[in-house]
């Protein structure tokens, strides 16, 4: 189960740009475009929910061709960003289609990641915070994933590889042990486990630590069918 917003009632979500356009699109992602670029080198990019479109220069170092899609019209700054919904898309016209921290906005997670699968013909990367260190309290949020609920959310699009790292981006390692990060994750927010649990978690390497932000790495070509 998601972790939504109804678990803080009293803070109702809002919409990204309810306020203005920059409302909930901060640049403070740059560092998750950043690592995009080694996963989609040579690549046809689509930037599902681009927002100002801080990431298009980003992914252009490594990608062959870039180009961006949101709904809000205001977000028309240039050739590159397409304002429509995902449906408007030809299926399989991307090679790669990155999404950054998009997937907590979204009603309907599961027929948002299906569209993304539907247009990207060998990958599909995306970002979100992690509910066991975050608890879902930015208003823009509808939900967010602890590690193992964001794993089962994309298993059926293809195969996930799981990382982990900070809210910007600029450290991320691979979860390569998904048992005992699925396992600390939910001492993390059990009441009897919970402290020991952020002692423990203080104590660890970097590398093997609970983490604020999540990403998956979908290689589509490998969807059972």
């Amino acid at each position: 189960m998601t972790r939504s917003a109804s678990d803080r009632a009293e803070i109702p979500a809002r919409d990204c740009g309810d306020i203005d356009v920059v409302a909930g699109r901060g640049p403070g992602q740059r560092g998750w475009y950043q690592w995009a670029t080694r996963h989609i080198v040579g690549s046809s990019v689509l930037d599902a929910g681009c927002g100002l479109g801080y990431g298009l220069d980003i992914l252009a170092q490594s990608g062959a061709d870039v180009q961006g899609q949101d709904l809000d019209p205001r977000l028309a700054t240039s050739s590159r960003v397409t304002i429509a919904p995902l449906s408007a898309f030809r299926s399989k016209s991307f090679d790669v289609v990155v999404s950054i921290d998009v997937l907590e906005h979204i009603d309907d997670d599961g027929g948002f990641v299906a569209e993304l699968a539907r247009i990207g013909r060998r990958r599909l990367i995306v970002s979100t915070p992690n509910w066991t260190a975050s608890r879902c309290q930015w208003p823009y949020h509808v939900r967010e994933y602890t590690p193992a609920e964001l794993r089962a959310l994309c298993e059926s699009l293809g195969r996930v590889q799981l990382w982990k790292g900070t809210p910007d981006g600029t450290t991320a390692f691979p979860i390569t042990r998904s048992g005992a990060n699925h396992w600390l994750n939910r001492a993390r927010v059990h009441p009897l486990t919970a402290q020991p649990t952020k002692i423990l978690n203080a104590l660890l390497p970097t590398r093997a630590r609970i983490h604020s932000h999540l990403a998956a790495i979908i290689d589509v070509e490998h969807r059972s069918v």
